[in-house]
This record gives C-alpha cells, sequence and structure tokens, in this order.
C-alpha cells in the first residue's frame, strides 16, 4: 500500500471525514494563491493582527517548517452544524466544545504514530502556524475556496477543521482542484451583517464580527449603528456559512466527539453577565474561547445583550 493510501485508510478510522495531498513543487499555482494573500496585507484587511503580517516569510514557503518536505497530507475534522445558542448569548459553532488545537493535534499525532516508516519525518500543522493550510487544503481535493473565503465541500459544506502533515516524502499527487460551486449565489455577501465581504473572496476583517469578537484587544471605536449590527454574537460569528446552501443540507449533522459542557450551553444572559473574571477562565479553559480575554468577554456581551434587548422591546 502507498504511503498516500495508508494515511487516508488510517485517517478515516480515526474520523476524519475528508482527506487528500499532494507533492509540493506539483503546486506550481501556490504562487498566485500566496500573492493574493500579500495583496490582502497589503490593502490592511488584516487589522491588528500583526501576527498575519509577521508570519509572511513562512506562509510563502512551506519547506520553511520542513527544509527536507515534499509533500502535504490535508485532513478535515467535522465539527457540529446546528446553532447552540439556546436563546442564549450567540458563540460561532466552532468554539463550542474542546479547543480544536488540542484535538486535531492529538488525532494527527496518533495518525502518523501508526506509520511503520522509521525514514519518515513530518511536521503537523494546525491553524497556530504560519501556514496557508486552506490553500493546500485546496490543492489536495478537500473543497473550493468560496466567495466568503472560507473552503467548501460539495458534501461536507464549510463546518470542518483542516489539519495538515508537512512530509518529507512524495505522495505523487498533483493539485486536485475541485470544481467552484458557488455560481452566480451571492448569499454569503448579502448576509454578512456589516458588509465584512467587500467583494467575492475578500474579506476585510476590520469589519468582521469574528475579528472584533475573538482578535480585536481592548475597547471598540465603533458607532452605535455599527454596534447594531454585530448582533447577539459574543464570540465569532456563523452568518456567512448560515445561508450557505451547502450547509444548509447538513444543519442537522450529529455532534461528533465534542465534549460539550451543560452549564456552558445553557448559560443565561444573567450569568454571562454576572460572571466572575476567575470562574470564566476556568470554565474557558479547556476550550478554544480561552483566547478571550475576560475583559474582551465583557465587552462582548454588553454590546451583545444591548442588541438583544432591544430586539425583546420591539
Amino acid at each position: 500500500m502507498s504511503l498516500f493510501l495508508e494515511l487516508k485508510k488510517r485517517s478515516q478510522d480515526l474520523g476524519f471525514i475528508l482527506s487528500g495531498g499532494v507533492d509540493i513543487d506539483s503546486a506550481t499555482d501556490f504562487k498566485n494563491h500566496f500573492q493574493r494573500y500579500q495583496n490582502w496585507i497589503d490593502q490592511g484587511f488584516h487589522g491588528e493582527m500583526q501576527y498575519l503580517f509577521n508570519g509572511m516569510e513562512r506562509r510563502g514557503n512551506p519547506r520553511w517548517f520542513l527544509p527536507e518536505a515534499e509533500s502535504v497530507f490535508c485532513v478535515a475534522w467535522p465539527y457540529p452544524a446546528h446553532d447552540q445558542s439556546d436563546g442564549g448569548p450567540r458563540v460561532a459553532r466552532y468554539l463550542h466544545g474542546e479547543d480544536y488545537h488540542t484535538l486535531i493535534k492529538k488525532k494527527l499525532f496518533e495518525l502518523m504514530g501508526s506509520i511503520d516508516d522509521s525514514s519518515l519525518r513530518f511536521k503537523i500543522c494546525v491553524d497556530t502556524s504560519a501556514f496557508l493550510d486552506r490553500t493546500w487544503a485546496y490543492f489536495s481535493g478537500l473543497g473550493w475556496i468560496g466567495k466568503n473565503t472560507l473552503l467548501i465541500h460539495p458534501k461536507y459544506g464549510s463546518y470542518f477543521f483542516i489539519g495538515s502533515i508537512l512530509l518529507n516524502k512524495k505522495l505523487n499527487l498533483d493539485p486536485i482542484i475541485l470544481p467552484n460551486y458557488c455560481g452566480h449565489c451571492t448569499r454569503c455577501l448579502d448576509s454578512c451583517p456589516t458588509s465584512a465581504l467587500v467583494s467575492q473572496g475578500n474579506l476585510d476583517s476590520r469589519k468582521c464580527i469574528s475579528y472584533l469578537t475573538l482578535e480585536k484587544r481592548g475597547p471598540h471605536d465603533l458607532d452605535e449603528s455599527f454596534k447594531k449590527k454585530m448582533g447577539e454574537w459574543i464570540a465569532g460569528c456563523d452568518v456567512c456559512q448560515e445561508v450557505c446552501p451547502f450547509n444548509l443540507k447538513i444543519s442537522k449533522r450529529k455532534k461528533m466527539e465534542f465534549t460539550f459542557d451543560p452549564v456552558f450551553e445553557k448559560k443565561t444572559w444573567k450569568e454571562w453577565l454576572e460572571e466572575e473574571s476567575s470562574s470564566y477562565k476556568k470554565r474557558v479553559k479547556k476550550t478554544a474561547l480561552n483566547r478571550i480575554k475576560p475583559e474582551e468577554m465583557k465587552r462582548n456581551l454588553q454590546i451583545a445583550y444591548e442588541n438583544y434587548s432591544q430586539k425583546k422591546m420591539r
């Protein structure tokens, strides 16, 4: 069995819904993807996320992580597609449950530990590395890059995480480019509450609710009309995914291997607003919400609760 087929089979056994690979040197269009990324940075659309600028050299050269890298193996791990806000503050679906960085890294190390090849060297990247994981997943056939900038698969939509493994051996695979099935649909652009999707495939993070609730540090300098557009989101935003036709048909997908905290799921507005910082930090310690500091969560909650209260008064 070839290395690729072995990786593919074992990744499926571990619960990954998609997998694919590509030899680095065969992805000749990578330089164009990287150029688009550079242009995006040059326009200032990354906002205050300085780490996206600082990691420029690494993003443009996958061998920065593993000098002897010859290929990339990519996988997709699903997260629940149904809204779990239950009438309270809204948190993006991917932020529920165990921190996905920990979960996927653990699975990928388990995957590589199952390959009996002492000469195989690898580097695992899960979101935190300065690595263009979406681009390599695109070359590996895991989906196309939609107008909302997310990777979309015709069967699984976009509710999934991407994991990547750089390998020191070729997989003997050229890029597998899926057709772009977005067609004339512009639901994501039309539905973005803050018009952050300034054009097809072009996101101005500075207007994005996910950026404003997760990445922006300190107080917001936003006018009241803009704050109203942020709705009841306190961490992330799923609107451009919720309206996507490829996600609508999988909205009842079961919860897969996430550990859900009943207290977290059922927390009321009052409980969120009155929670002490120490309690909050302890509660979110093992979740991806831990990136939001207590003072910034309170900032988000104040905006969201004001919007919730005004909606209830109508």
